[in-house]
């Protein structure tokens, strides 16, 4: 009896201990659990800051590369890198990935950041400022629409994208109404007032003028006539004077032997461009001057009647983009996305229609997108018979929501496409 008691003890001895054993090493490992999560977490949020430091420094300089490397954050360290198309040939000529990485308490942990440079391109219509010139009854715009100052608006002008704009006229009216007439524009695509400021640049970006020097074409030449024909070449001739040059002068390349990038130089003095023509493939002509649309300038698919065409075409101008050759009561078609960077604000700069004052022409069918400093003048408000210049007929090519000119200029700032962590 004695023996089966000191038996049923050591039993309930042993149950005992073994019980208190597992409930210590629970403890532990409850502990080490804590632990082990808290650094998790802890390697994680320096990977997070660490991407967020990089962040704000793409805010300050949107071109920035120099990366960091292991900097002292919450008793652990980051690092991080920027890649871009340079680095990372998967990535577009639009896009910034950042990299960075988290260290501690001997864990590591990786932030990865996807961004994209919105094109200028994306914009039916944009201006640094809108100057005397008025939207009006039978102007229509079907793209998103941004100002840097604030619109103004006569009669009933339609709008189908979204408008912008960074100033109000006042505190009670967003846009200055026609003070001689009834104001009713048509916001179908909505509004916003008050939004940051977008800046132009003042000059052809150095990205585009290396990429005509890298796969493009070049050309350093004070005056430079481009005609661009429908079976996918491009004829050039450029001189010093000018006068016209004669068909010999003519150079005839194949677009799909470059990037597209047709770029004009001349250090002296600004040069001044003449385009026309047919385009089959994609192209951006810039200068450091003018250009002279001297004809109709259209896709050789037209992406007007056919959303699928892979033809586009951009202008970029450091200074003007000059309709000429008008005809009266002719139309004239430029489907293209058009940027001028003339920082002067009257009717005869940017993008403007010579003698728009003199004469009644057709209608201007721009098809594509027009962002310039200032607005340019091209017509004259009348009845049908007293008007001057064009009537403007601007539709927003949609494919511009994703396709962009070769090396087309970039907004100075980054949209987040995707943040992995």
């Amino acid at each position: 009896m004695g023996k089966a008691i000191s038996i049923i003890l050591l039993g309930i001895m042993i149950s005992t201990i073994t019980l208190r054993l597992r409930a210590q090493r629970a403890v532990v490992d409850s502990v080490d659990n804590v632990k082990k999560k808290y650094n998790l977490q802890m390697v994680r949020n320096i990977a997070n800051s660490g991407a967020n430091v990089a962040l704000n420094a793409l805010t300050v300089n949107v071109e920035e590369e120099q990366g960091a490397s292991y900097v002292p954050l919450f008793g652990g360290r980051y690092s991080y890198y920027f890649q871009r198309q340079d680095q990372d040939p998967n990535l577009t000529s639009t896009q910034v990935r950042v990299t960075a990485i988290g260290y501690y308490s001997g864990l590591i942990d990786t932030v990865m950041v996807l961004l994209t440079r919105p094109s200028f391109s994306r914009f039916a219509y944009f201006t640094n400022h809108e100057g005397n010139i008025w939207f009006w009854t039978g102007d229509t715009i079907r793209g998103p629409a941004h100002t840097n100052t604030y619109f103004q608006m006569g009669e009933r002008p339609v709008f189908f994208g979204k408008v912008t704009s960074h100033q109000v006229y006042n505190s009670s009216q967003p846009y200055r109404e026609y003070p001689y007439s009834y104001t009713n524009p048509a916001f179908f695509g909505g509004t916003e007032w008050k939004v940051p400021f977008l800046t132009m640049p003042t000059e052809i970006p150095e990205d585009l003028i290396n990429a005509s020097k890298d796969g493009g074409i070049y050309i350093n030449k004070r005056y430079a006539w481009i005609i661009f024909k429908s079976n996918g070449t491009v004829k050039i001739a450029a001189k010093n004077t000018k006068s016209n040059p004669p068909s010999s002068a003519y150079t005839t390349y194949d677009l799909s032997n470059t990037n597209g990038v047709i770029y004009v130089h001349y250090k002296s003095k600004r040069p001044v461009v003449k385009v026309k023509g047919t385009v089959n493939g994609r192209v951006t002509v810039a200068t450091r001057g003018s250009i002279k649309v001297t004809g109709d300038l259209v896709c050789a698919d037209n992406p007007r009647t056919n959303p699928n065409s892979d033809d586009i075409i951009g202008l970029a101008a450091a200074r003007d983009i000059i309709v000429v050759n008008n005809q009266h009561d002719q139309d004239r078609t430029i489907q293209a996305t058009v940027m001028t960077m003339n920082p002067a604000t009257a009717p005869n700069k940017n993008f403007w229609v010579y003698r728009y004052d003199a004469d009644r022409y057709g209608y201007l069918h721009l098809y594509g997108g027009l962002i310039q400093n200032s607005r340019g003048a091209v017509g004259l408000v009348g009845s049908a018979y007293s008007r001057k210049g064009y009537l403007k007929d601007y539709r927003w090519d949609p494919r511009l929501r994703v396709m962009i000119p070769p090396h087309f200029p970039m907004l100075f700032v980054l949209r987040k496409i995707a943040w992995w962590d």
